[in-house]
C-alpha cells in the first residue's frame, strides 16, 4: 500500500489525516473532525477514490466529530457509489458513533473491525 497525505493543520487544531492508497483504500483520521480539518479530509477522499472506488475510514482515533466531518462521509459514500464503489468504516470512536447514530446515518454505512479488515 502507498502512503500519502499525512496532514496536520497548521492553525493549532488537532487532526492528522493519512491516506493509504490501496484495494481498497484506507483512510485514517485521528483527534477532532470538525469544519477546520474538513479540506484535509476532503482532500484525502478524493485521492482514495481516484486511485480506488471502495474505501474505509479508519475512525478510531477520532476524539471529536461534528455535522461538517458527516457531510464528508455522506458525500465520500455517495461519490464511491455512483463509481461502482462502497464506504466501510472502521472501528469508529465513541464520537463517531454517537454522531451516526443520533443522525440516523448509521444505516447508511457498514461497520468492521480489525479483524474483519485482516480478511477482506
Amino acid at each position: 500500500m502507498d502512503t500519502s497525505g499525512d496532514a496536520t493543520p497548521s492553525d493549532g487544531t488537532l487532526l492528522s489525516v493519512t491516506c493509504a492508497l490501496g484495494s481498497p483504500s484506507v483512510v485514517t483520521v485521528t483527534w477532532d473532525a470538525d469544519l477546520d480539518g474538513r479540506s484535509l479530509v476532503s482532500d484525502a477522499v478524493d485521492r482514495a477514490l481516484d486511485h480506488h472506488p471502495h474505501i474505509i475510514f479508519d475512525l478510531a482515533g477520532v476524539t471529536f466529530a461534528d455535522s461538517t466531518f458527516l457531510t464528508v462521509l455522506l458525500q465520500a459514500r455517495l461519490t464511491a457509489l455512483e463509481h461502482g464503489g462502497s464506504v466501510r468504516l472502521l472501528a469508529p470512536s465513541a464520537s463517531v458513533h454517537h454522531l451516526l447514530a443520533l443522525t440516523g446515518a448509521l444505516s447508511l454505512f457498514a461497520v468492521i473491525t480489525a479483524e474483519q479488515l485482516k480478511h477482506s
